[in-house]
Parts: C-alpha cells; sequence; structure tokens
C-alpha cells in the first residue's frame, strides 16, 4: 500500500465518518434502489418505520428541495422533555416560524404585497400569543371582570317648568372565577390554525405542506396519538400532509379513549414506508450496501473500488455485523479501514474475523443507545437480552433461532421485547415465516443474535448460521435446524424475577 492509496483512504474515510448522521449541513447522499424518495412525494400521510440508523431522515430530508411542496421539518427529539398539551403549542410556535421563513423566500421585500405582507403579521401574532400561553397553567381557574350598566328613572324639576322623568346610568363591576383547560382551547383554535396552513399554501401557488415529525419515537408513547391527532385534524380539508419517521415498536400510533379514536391508523388515515433492509432478503441488502460504499467514494473523490478491501467472506461478515443498518455498516466500516491502514504488513484485506472483532468492540455503544432510547423499560429488556444470549449463544454455540407464531399471539410481552430488540440492532430477523427441521406443523420465525455479542472473534464449538451461503438448500435446512425458544417460558422466567413494571405494547 503506498503513499497515494494512504491518501485515497483517508478521503473516503474522512467522508463517512463527517456524514455519517444526517444533519441540515451534512449526510451522505440517501441511495434510494427502492424509490423511496418519489413514494414520499406524494400527496398522502406517511409513517415511515426503520431501526436507528437505517436513513429515515436521509430520507426525509431528501424531499426539502422539491419545488411542488413545502416542506416543514421538525426534529421532536428537541420536544422530548415537554408535557402534553404544551408540545402541541411548542411545535405550532416552530412551524409557524418556519412559515414565516418561507414567506421570506417566497416574498422578499421588493415583491411584498398585500395579503402575503398581512400573512406576515398574523403569523407573528399568533407566535406571540403562543409564546405567552405556553407558560399558562394547563388546567386552573381565571378570574374575569366585567362591567354592567344599569339605567334607572329619577324626579326633575326645573325652575317650575319641566318636571318629568330623565335616565341615569349605573356602571357596575362583576367578578367571576371560571375553568381553564387548555386543551380545550386548543381545540376551540383548531379552526384558526388549520386556516393558517390553508393560507400558506394558497399563496405559495397552493404547494402542499409537508409537516415531517422526525425521530417521533423520543416522545412518550402515551403522548404520541394525541399529537398526532391533534395535527392530523389540521391536516384534514387543508393541503397538509403529514410525514412521521420512526422506530416502529417505539411508537404507538392510535388509541381508544373512552370510546374515541385518537391518532392515525396505519392503512386508512396513513401509509407505511419500511426503511429496513432485512438479512431475510440478504442479495438485496448486499446490493444495497455495495451501492452505499460506492455513494460514499464517488462523493469523497477517493477514486477507489471499496469492495476490493475485502477478503472473500469479509463484506458478507460486515453485512451480517451490520444487522442490514446502514449507519452500523458505514461506522464500522471506516473502523475496520482505519485498522487495515495500520496492519498493512500483516494484511491487505478485510476478513471475517477483522469484522468480529470490530463489531465486538463497537457493542458498547449499541449497549448505550439501547439503555438511553428504552428509557424505564431497560431492565426487562436487558433481562430478555441476556436470557436469548445464555440459550442461544452459550447453551446451544450458534447464534441463530426459531420463535413459533402461535407464541407471538399468546405472549404480548416477550413479543414486545423481541421487536423491540430487533428495532435495537441487538437481535435481528433472518426469516419471516419458515418451518422447523424436522417439522413440526408449526409456522416459525427465524432470529440472529447480532455478532457483537459474541464472547470473542472465535468462538470454539460455534456454528454460525446466517442466510448469505450460497448453497440455498444448506441455507435453509440450517436456519430450520435452528434451536427453538419458547416464549412461555421466557416470559415465565422474568415474571420469576419480580422485575418492576410492564414493557408497553405498541399496537
Amino acid at each position: 500500500m503506498g503513499g497515494d492509496f494512504h491518501k485515497k483512504l483517508d478521503k473516503l474515510i474522512s467522508y463517512i465518518e463527517e456524514n455519517l448522521r444526517a444533519k441540515q449541513s451534512s449526510g451522505i447522499k440517501f441511495v434510494d434502489p427502492r424509490n423511496l424518495k418519489q413514494k414520499l412525494l406524494r400527496k398522502q400521510n406517511y409513517v415511515i418505520f426503520g431501526r436507528r440508523g437505517s436513513g429515515k431522515t436521509s430520507l426525509v430530508k431528501s424531499i426539502e428541495g422539491s419545488d411542488s411542496n413545502i416542506p416543514i421539518y421538525l426534529n421532536l427529539e428537541v420536544f422530548k422533555d415537554i408535557t402534553f398539551p404544551n408540545i402541541i403549542l411548542q411545535i405550532l410556535c416552530e412551524s409557524f416560524k418556519s412559515f414565516k421563513k418561507v414567506m421570506k423566500k417566497t416574498f422578499p421585500v421588493y415583491k411584498m404585497r398585500f395579503k402575503p405582507l398581512e400573512f406576515r403579521k398574523k403569523l407573528k401574532k399568533e407566535i406571540k400569543k403562543i409564546k405567552k400561553y405556553i407558560h399558562s397553567p394547563d388546567k386552573g381557574e381565571q378570574e374575569q371582570r366585567t362591567i354592567t350598566h344599569q339605567e334607572g328613572k329619577a324626579g326633575a324639576d326645573i325652575k317650575g317648568i319641566l318636571k318629568g322623568a330623565l335616565k341615569k346610568s349605573k356602571q357596575t363591576e362583576v367578578a367571576q372565577t371560571i375553568p381553564v383547560d387548555k386543551l380545550n382551547k386548543l381545540r376551540l383554535n383548531l379552526p384558526s390554525y388549520k386556516e393558517i396552513f390553508n393560507e400558506l399554501s394558497s399563496l405559495n401557488k397552493n404547494k402542499s405542506v409537508f409537516l415531517i415529525f422526525d425521530d417521533l419515537y423520543f416522545i412518550s408513547k402515551n403522548i404520541q396519538p394525541k399529537l398526532i391527532d391533534y395535527f392530523h385534524l389540521i391536516s384534514k380539508e387543508t393541503p397538509t400532509f403529514l410525514k412521521i419517521a420512526t422506530i416502529k415498536y417505539r411508537s404507538k400510533l392510535y388509541q381508544r379513549e373512552q370510546g374515541t379514536f385518537i391518532g392515525v391508523e396505519l392503512g386508512n388515515d396513513a401509509l407505511e414506508i419500511d426503511m429496513d433492509y432485512t438479512l431475510d432478503k440478504f442479495e438485496e441488502l448486499q446490493n444495497f450496501m455495495k451501492q452505499l460504499l460506492q455513494t460514499a467514494n464517488n462523493e469523497s473523490r477517493a477514486g477507489l473500488n471499496p469492495i476490493e478491501l475485502f477478503s472473500k467472506h469479509g463484506f458478507i461478515q460486515l453485512c451480517l455485523a451490520s444487522g442490514g443498518v446502514p449507519r452500523d455498516f458505514l461506522a464500522l466500516f471506516a473502523k475496520l479501514v482505519e485498522d487495515l491502514k495500520i496492519s498493512q504488513k500483516t494484511r491487505t484485506k478485510i476478513g471475517k474475523v477483522e469484522v468480529n472483532k470490530k463489531a465486538i468492540a463497537s457493542i458498547t455503544s449499541k449497549l448505550d443507545t439501547f439503555n438511553i432510547v428504552s428509557e424505564k423499560e431497560s431492565e426487562i429488556l436487558d433481562t430478555y437480552l441476556n436470557m436469548f444470549k445464555r440459550k442461544i449463544y452459550s447453551e446451544n454455540r450458534t447464534n441463530a433461532f426459531l420463535i413459533a407464531k402461535q407464541d407471538f399471539e399468546e405472549c404480548p410481552q416477550a413479543k414486545q421485547a423481541i421487536k423491540e430488540l430487533v428495532d435495537l440492532r441487538l437481535i435481528h430477523l433472518i426469516n419471516n415465516n419458515t418451518s422447523s427441521a424436522p417439522s413440526d406443523g408449526r409456522s416459525y420465525e427465524a432470529y440472529m443474535l447480532d455478532i457483537g455479542l459474541y464472547e470473542n472473534p472465535r468462538p470454539r464449538n460455534f456454528d454460525q448460521i446466517h442466510p448469505g451461503l450460497k448453497e440455498a438448500k444448506s441455507r435453509k435446512d440450517k436456519i430450520r435446524a435452528a434451536p427453538k425458544v419458547s416464549l412461555h417460558d421466557l416470559e415465565a422466567e422474568v415474571n420469576k424475577k419480580g422485575l418492576p413494571g410492564q414493557l408497553e405494547i405498541s399496537e
């Protein structure tokens, strides 16, 4: 490896590390083999599901440059500690601030006319009112004073000539206490807020308004359906469409409350976009990761062929170690290339063992994220994860396992734990519909432990099962012969530990 080659590697690594997270001024160019951007541009409400690092933010930000709509981007992580209904007021306030920017761009001073000017004044007034209202109590009482006028008659004798009735007026101030409910007032203000969204569209050549809610999962689950419901009501009968990016099993999109449906229902009120490249479609996953690397290479102008940096099984193992998550894939790749530069005298390719080493070294950051995202439920999820690792890795010396689909229906707590561990990239789906070997007439889902959970990069007496083998029949038979895990037994084991609380079931 010469100096010129090192410079090329440095270019590629620097570009990846600087653009791993999509931000206002950075982010790797969105790779879109499924044509998701075109789908998202449709006049329809969409919920975008994907694990952390799957590219949700890159996707929603990719529609910001379109001339056919008005994108209003809101990162909901900023509002995660705000109570309900104040969070609605905060989002309205930030939205109207964005509306002002849109108007300033569409109508600079020299183009300003009467209607746009009046609309900007209205926005300024509404923002001021909302800011003031945020600091008022959610519920309480307010003193209201009213003045009444009373009229009466009085006798008069003016020089003995005029004698009759003259009217006199008396003012009386009455104080009374009235109940105040911030949420009810928000509901009463709904028509005026809808009108503001309509006016924004009308003044901008009737463009659709795309209200983009990124990272919904940072908001507490018990708030999510109420928050979505309010803005879904705003979108009705207005040219406004919701684009909500979130993690599937950290989200609650709707609920029933006192016989009323609150939130949005997939299929009826909004359509779904799935961002994940799961291991059950391994060939598609590999092709996507190759495109991702080539895009990074082109954007960085490194002038490399990234695939040539891998040994025969190195690239496949990296796809497995990433669990199909683009950010994890790129982060591991950058670290592996950095190590490759250092060890150039002993090896020139990234191999399977090197991938395992780096995945194991990086698992701490995943577990840190796991604790942050899971909040109070982390102890329960950690218990389930340790049981999977003990039963599969330690006792059966493999990485894959089967779960009967019937168990999912009968064990909602264990099901929720598995789905959240998948979303947290600690276990991975490798086949969503298979049978066991020998067959017992039941249907199963097959999962794989994250490679970062291995205890060492060269585990002894260990049979790694994965969907990347070329021999399709052998691969299928190995998956079918993987050990079975009973969700009934898992739930019973967790219950014995007497952990506080339960996992909140997502719809």
